[in-house]
């Protein structure tokens, strides 16, 4: 008796090489449905950005296959025709919106929005129709569905929190540390480490002493803002990781005892949705290892922080007088630690996976 064939499934992301939060999603995507035993077709062009993202994110993908005609197929403006031959026969196809809604072929079709696009194309009508061709739109937060449903005029999206390897993260010696993790160069909206840097001097400049504020982050392209940041530091306890491995990114989040996020400030998020954090990965992460998350509030981050596991801010002046009390309040930092690591299990891996093989 011949054995079955595997499921098929493809996976496109345009924004694979930014290697950013919704870039470990994808992934972990493909790692689910190849642990699920589905032959796996990563739409995309090269080996070098496969193996920087493996580093970066210690994700095991052995088996993934790579695809330059696939990644042609979407990423080149080709015929309906041509899509439908090539993924007419595919069990599921996976993508990726970039702002767009796509006409998708594929026995199942699943569109993640990673971004609350507010302009997505001005035709209601021919967005619907375009739907009719898609399984399920699935976003990453109950902020970016908000946005999503309004945009496409439907509340039928389906909400995938990002998924957080929570036993990755785990506390170590905690040390007077406070810790952001950010890209220093986003695509999509800038993560405002300019605004912690102020905040870190004005505590400074207050009497705090024996603190210190990490800053790590991915760094491609262009490094004028990195340099603007280290200058804007220079003299105060600051210090730059960028581009930390996984385990070194391990590393700060188990020593830390303060977890600071600033995405989005001075942004209208009804106005200007994109330009804050969508969801907060990084936020997670650093709660399940245990760190105390004071963080802006906006975007994704009130769907995480509650007051029993953390702070959430809206102007400097907040930041600074939550993060003074909190260090002013060793007990505290200890009881909103031991909270943060088990709110942290509310995103993890096995929910995603489960959640999105109920989709499949």
């Amino acid at each position: 008796m011949l054995d079955s064939q595997p499921k098929t499934a493809v996976i496109f992301d345009p924004y694979l090489d930014t290697l950013g939060g919704g870039e470990r999603y994808t992934l972990t995507v493909a790692q689910t449905l190849l642990n699920q035993g589905y032959q796996v077709i990563l739409a995309w062009r090269d080996q070098a950005t496969l193996k920087q993202a493996t580093t970066r994110f210690g994700l095991p993908l052995e088996g993934l296959e790579l695809s330059a005609e696939y990644y042609n197929l979407f990423s080149q403006k080709k015929s309906l025709l041509s899509r439908h031959r090539a993924l007419k026969d595919i069990d599921l196809v996976f993508i990726v919106s970039d702002g767009s809604v796509p006409i998708l072929f594929g026995k199942k079709t699943l569109l993640h929005y990673q971004v609350p696009f507010t302009s997505i194309n001005r035709s209601v009508w021919l967005n619907r129709l375009k739907l009719l061709s898609i399984n399920h739109i699935v976003v990453n937060s109950t902020f970016t569905k908000s946005v999503i449903d309004r945009t496409l005029h439907t509340t039928k999206s389906i909400v995938l929190y990002p998924p957080i390897d929570t036993s990755s993260f785990t506390p170590g010696k905690k040390q007077p540390i406070i810790l952001n993790v950010g890209r220093f160069t986003s695509p999509s909206h800038s993560k405002r480490q300019d605004v912690l840097i102020s905040a870190f001097k004005q505590l400074v400049d207050g009497g705090l002493s024996d603190w210190k504020l990490i800053l790590a982050g991915g760094q491609t392209g262009s490094d004028t803002q990195l340099k603007a940041f280290m200058t804007q530091a220079k003299g105060y306890p600051i210090e730059f990781e960028v581009n930390p491995e996984f385990d070194h990114l391990r590393r700060l989040y188990a020593h830390s005892s303060i977890f600071w996020h600033s995405a989005g400030f001075e942004v209208d998020e009804v106005l200007n949705p994109e330009a804050v954090e969508h969801f907060g990965m990084s936020t997670v992460e650093a709660m399940a290892a245990g760190c105390v998350p004071v963080v802006i509030n906006k975007g994704g981050q009130p769907e995480i922080v509650t007051p029993e596991t953390g702070f959430l801010w809206n102007t400097i002046d907040e930041l600074v007088t939550q993060t003074r009390r909190l260090i002013g309040e060793p007990e505290k930092i200890l009881e909103l630690s031991q909270n943060a690591q088990r709110r942290a299990l509310d995103f993890n891996t096995d929910r995603f996976q489960t959640t999105l093989m109920s989709l499949v």
